[in-house]
Formats: structure tokens, C-alpha cells, sequence
């Protein structure tokens, strides 16, 4: 059978309430139950109270149509990140390694597999905007810092002649234009 400390400090304020007993919020819990305890209240209709309001504990809360679009978008976001991790480890390399009994798990992204696939979308002689670079489907899966490092690499090979060019983003804020060699 339930008792008064089994009851939640709201629940017990809306107990003395029926009971006559005015709840003040800075009294504790301890002495709320005694001040209900010392209220003269005939233990059978005490019980029932008690019961009453216990069952009301046990009843689940609805949840507001604000919780649920909260929630809501925080499993969108989530879509977003996971499929965010997926295409990271469609270009990335995977390495499980045991540090101090811990197994860490790493992330690297083949550079030269970047590289190889951006020489061979540009023809020798052919120029190609950054915008137009992102825009494609594969480049868009590879994180744009990973980009960034090898496109640089191509430029310090000398695959690449690079100019300021005709494009909004810009790598290095000067680069906008790469043109096969």
C-alpha cells in the first residue's frame, strides 16, 4: 500500500489542498507529510487520498505537440548526421587499433584516391571551376577541408595551373579556377 513519501512534493500540495491545508512551496517534503500526518484526517479517508493520488503518479504525462516536433527535429538532424557519416565512410579508410586495452576506431580519408579521381574527370588542357568541382556528385561526398588538401597537393605536383577564375567559392580565397596542365 502506498504512503505520503511515496507521493511526488506536487501531488502531496494538491492532497493538502483537498484536505483544507494551504501548501506553501518553500516548505520541504518532509514537512508537508507532517503537516498532512498532524491535519486530523481519519485514517480510511487518509488512505483513499493517498491512493488516489498515487494512481495519478503512475499515469504517464501526454506529451505536447511541442515535445513531439522537438523531437521531431532532433531525429531529423540526426538523418542529416548519419547520413553525413555515411558518405565520410564511403571515401574514408576505417582502422580499428588497440590503444592502452582500448580498441579506438579511425577515420582517414585516401587523399590519393581524391586526387586520382579529380585528375580524371579534367582532361590535360581543360579548365574546371571550383563551383563546377563541388557541384559534382562524387566531390560533394568528400569533406570540403579534404578537398581543399588535395587540391593543393595537385597544385604542389603541378597538375594543376590554377587562377582566380569566374566562381564563387574560392579555395584559399584566391582559387577559382584549376586548369589541367
Amino acid at each position: 500500500m502506498a504512503n505520503l513519501n511515496d507521493l511526488t512534493v506536487s501531488l502531496l500540495d494538491k492532497l493538502s489542498k483537498e484536505i483544507g491545508i494551504k501548501p506553501s512551496k518553500k516548505d520541504k517534503k518532509d514537512y508537508k507529510i507532517s503537516k498532512i500526518e498532524s491535519a486530523g484526517i481519519e485514517e480510511p479517508r487518509l488512505s483513499q487520498l493517498i491512493q488516489k493520488y498515487y494512481e495519478q503518479k503512475s499515469i504517464p504525462k501526454k506529451t505536447s505537440k511541442d515535445q513531439i516536433s522537438e523531437l521531431k527535429g532532433r531525429v531529423k538532424l540526426l538523418e542529416e548526421q548519419v547520413k553525413f557519416l555515411m558518405s565520410e565512410i564511403s571515401v574514408s579508410k576505417i582502422s580499428l587499433v588497440k590503444e592502452d586495452d582500448r580498441d579506438i576506431l579511425t577515420v582517414t580519408t585516401d587523399l590519393a584516391e581524391i586526387k586520382k579521381f579529380i585528375k580524371s574527370i579534367i582532361s590535360p588542357g581543360e579548365s574546371i571551376t571550383i563551383d563546377e568541382l563541388i557541384e559534382i556528385n562524387e566531390i560533394q561526398k568528400i569533406p570540403l577541408i579534404t578537398l581543399k588538401h588535395s587540391i593543393y597537393d595537385l597544385i604542389d605536383e603541378n597538375v594543376f595551373d590554377v587562377a582566380e577564375g569566374n566562381s564563387r567559392q574560392k579555395i584559399g580565397g584566391k582559387i577559382g579556377l584549376l586548369t589541367r596542365k
